[in-house]
């Protein structure tokens, strides 16, 4: 029951305990849940590792239909036992376009009064990136964040030292 409410909360275990009838607190730490050999064991069984491994392949090659209008020029010639428009892209020109550009497939080109549509396959290029974000991740290759720490003057004094010169700032300070 609780699994189903995640799914139907898009992940948020928090609000999906609190749904299913678990108290306030167990909600608010749903790493108690998460952490339970029956919750891996119902992961385990939902989305096995061999499911991951298939999406995220799927993701890493993710395409999508395009679309570009190669635009209709004017006719300079109408005397030519042609068709083809002087500056008219051929089919196969349009072909060499498209493919040009690395990942894409040229599907189909189709003809109007407007010009020659050129519908492709392109790379997915925000799931691909998310696909690789996500793989760095698991791979543990982002190094954490780097905070430099610039050093302070009295930072390598103890405790006892820095009162000394705090009560002999003041001491200082009073006589003035």
């Amino acid at each position: 029951m609780a699994l189903k409410k995640i799914v139907e909360n898009r992940g948020n275990v928090s609000k999906a305990l609190r749904e299913v009838g678990y108290s306030t607190n167990y909600s608010k730490n749903p790493d108690q849940f998460t952490k339970t050999k029956t919750f891996q064991a119902l992961i385990d069984e939902y989305l096995p590792d061999e499911l991951i491994t298939k999406t995220h392949r799927e993701l890493m090659t993710a395409g999508e239909i395009q679309h570009y209008c190669f635009p209709k020029l004017k006719e300079i010639n109408k005397n030519k036992k042609s068709n083809k428009q002087e500056g008219e892209l051929t089919n196969d020109e349009i072909r060499a376009i498209v493919e040009s550009v690395p990942g894409c497939r040229l599907i189909y080109v189709k003809r109007d009064f407007m010009g020659a549509w050129a519908f492709f396959e392109a790379p997915d290029t925000k799931s691909r990136k998310d696909a690789v974000d996500m793989a760095y991740k698991l791979r543990g290759s982002y190094s954490a964040e780097k905070i430099e720490l610039t050093k302070r003057k009295f930072q390598d004094l103890s405790d006892e030292e820095l009162m000394a010169r705090e009560k002999a700032m003041k001491q200082f300070l009073l006589k003035k």
